[in-house]
């Protein structure tokens, strides 16, 4: 194992547990705009987004690292299908890429269902796409160069932001217990949590590239099929301690319990999971992917396939509220959601 290698996974099991303490979640994030007619939670996405721009442009700068690719699917509008198909499925799997595992970290065992569906259809849609002329991935180009004036100024106006930002959080915390009960605090505030997960995807994308665990299961699925190339070795390691960082977290929370789901759960979870990992192929990867990859490489493309999966999101929500009669409430307020 190489240092880079084990300094990734160190990175990417923090990862997990600021995942499952944060509770962010594509899904309730649209909920939250549906039902209490705030945002906060989607803004907390956009300061990820920030975070990890700073982190990932810092390093490139000082270390003079080459940036890592990010893939697109071409045509565009595949990518945007695959999107909207992402957001479908991940609304009715109650969960998109990140909460699967944050809710299978607690115990809940019918989120497996839902993983097993997401691997059928990055298998299923893998092998169609290997048949189909003119649907490639390529890497999107975005125009941005990070050694130029204009990085240079934009990243000096990015760590004013987070140098306030950071203040404002240490103030916000003054109840906690040092440094060591903030991090370690049941559930963080939305601030919070997207500092931590921008800062440590930040500085994965400049030591291990755009790595995320749906990229790695779909790249995982076109290889068993021959349709494309295998990850990299040891990348299943990181898959590993993403897990286990979810896990140490429920366990210190005292989350942990295992608990089988009903008959009537595992249709939706297998057909949300599928239709995740049909979309997920054509993005390609899930929303994780979109928020600490492609987005933060200033790639509309990204952006506008990052919209499309919110479409899908919403429209789903819309049309199970309008069957149901009902929809969960959202509730944020104080950068904490309820």
């Amino acid at each position: 194992m190489t240092l880079r290698l084990l300094l990734a996974a160190v990175l990417v099991a923090s990862m997990g547990f600021a995942a499952h303490r944060a509770s962010l979640c594509t899904v309730r994030a649209v909920m939250e705009v549906m039902t209490a007619g705030t945002a906060y939670m989607l803004a907390s996405f956009a300061k990820a987004v920030l975070w990890t721009v700073v982190m990932s442009g810092s390093l490139i700068v000082v270390f003079a690292i080459d940036p890592q690719p990010v893939y697109g699917r071409l045509p565009f509008w595949a990518a945007l299908a695959g999107g909207f198909i992402f957001g479908v499925g991940a609304a009715i799997n109650g969960g998109c890429s990140f909460s699967t595992l944050q809710r299978l970290a607690d115990g809940e065992l019918g989120m497996l269902v839902s993983l097993s569906g997401m691997i059928l259809g990055f298998l299923g849609m893998s092998r169609w796409l290997s048949e189909l002329p003119g649907t490639l991935l390529q890497v999107v180009a975005t125009g941005w160069h990070w050694q130029s004036t204009w990085a240079t100024v934009l990243l000096a106006l990015l760590w004013l932001w987070a140098l306030w930002e950071l203040i404002r959080l240490w103030r916000a915390h003054a109840a906690d217990s040092g440094l060591l009960g903030r991090l370690l605090a049941n559930r963080y505030r939305l601030s919070s949590a997207a500092a931590v997960l921008g800062i440590v995807g930040g500085t994965l994308y400049a030591v291990q590239g755009a790595w995320t665990y749906t990229n790695f299961l779909r790249s995982e699925a076109a290889s068993w099929l021959g349709a494309g190339q295998a990850p990299a070795a040891g990348q299943a390691l990181l898959l590993a301690a993403l897990v286990f960082g979810m896990l140490l977290s429920s366990w210190h929370r005292g989350a942990l319990r295992l608990r089988q789901p009903k008959l009537g759960e595992l249709p939706p979870k297998l057909a949300g999971g599928l239709l995740m990992g049909i979309g997920g192929t054509l993005v390609p990867g899930g929303n994780d992917t979109l928020l600490l990859a492609a987005i933060p490489t200033f790639s509309a493309h990204a952006v506008a396939v990052f919209v499309a999966l919110l479409a899908g999101v919403a429209l789903t929500l819309a049309v199970m509220r309008r069957q149901m009669g009902t929809m969960p409430a959202v509730s944020c307020s104080g950068d904490r959601c309820q």
